[in-house]
């Protein structure tokens, strides 16, 4: 809002209302991206252990220790977003910019055509049956996703005319990767499931092996 706005009579208080009806149209813009994403992520309870300063040292061991945070998909290159047919430049890191309960998560809008859909990745150290809760998801079916297995599904509700949901593990890291179109769209160029399969084959090379 423009904060040399001044007076108060009818000229001044129209600016206002105008920079105000413009900030609420932007938050909403965003918000219809990312409502259904969050609805994704689970309220969850983390637990940590301590080590005192007199712990006992232990011989050293040859596995491979697990990852402590989990892989951002942030770090997918632009060039390769754009050949998967998605917009780069409209990344965003987080829900409004942050993780969620230990879930790294990136977003793109796919590149302009007469209908619009947001591509999300989440990575969190989960197993598959995170996605297991039939309170939050459903329609859960296995599926195969280029060289990988994969369960396909549906948030609890979600319209699946519309929406469409992947989930794979690597390792000690859950991926999840939704597809979700936006209210605005006039119609429907592709089906969800099947546009949802194929963004995830083009990215793979980027993806945790």
């Amino acid at each position: 809002m423009n904060s040399n706005v001044s007076g108060t009579g009818r000229g001044g208080t129209a600016s206002k209302n105008i920079g105000v009806l413009e900030e609420w149209t932007t938050a909403m813009h965003r918000a219809r991206r990312w409502l259904p994403a969050m609805a994704i992520l689970l309220l969850l309870t983390g637990c940590a252990s301590a080590t005192g300063d007199d712990a006992t040292p232990t011989a050293a061991s040859t596995t491979i220790a697990a990852p402590t945070m989990p892989w951002d998909p942030c770090t997918i290159p632009d060039e390769a977003i754009e050949r998967a047919g998605l917009n780069a430049e409209t990344k965003e890191s987080g829900i409004f910019g942050r993780d969620q309960n230990g879930f790294k998560i990136c977003g793109w809008e796919n590149q302009p055509t007469a209908s619009k859909y947001y591509f999300s990745i989440f990575v969190g150290l989960k197993g598959l049956d995170y996605i297991g809760d039939a309170t939050t998801f459903d329609r859960l079916q296995p599926t195969r996703v280029g060289t990988r297995d994969a369960t396909q599904y549906q948030q609890f509700g979600a319209d699946a005319s519309l929406n469409c949901a992947l989930a794979f593990t690597v390792g000690a890291e859950l991926i999840m990767t939704t597809l979700n179109t936006s209210a605005l769209a006039d119609s429907l160029q592709y089906d969800p499931c099947t546009e949802l399969s194929e963004l995830v084959v083009r990215l793979d090379p980027e993806l945790p092996g």
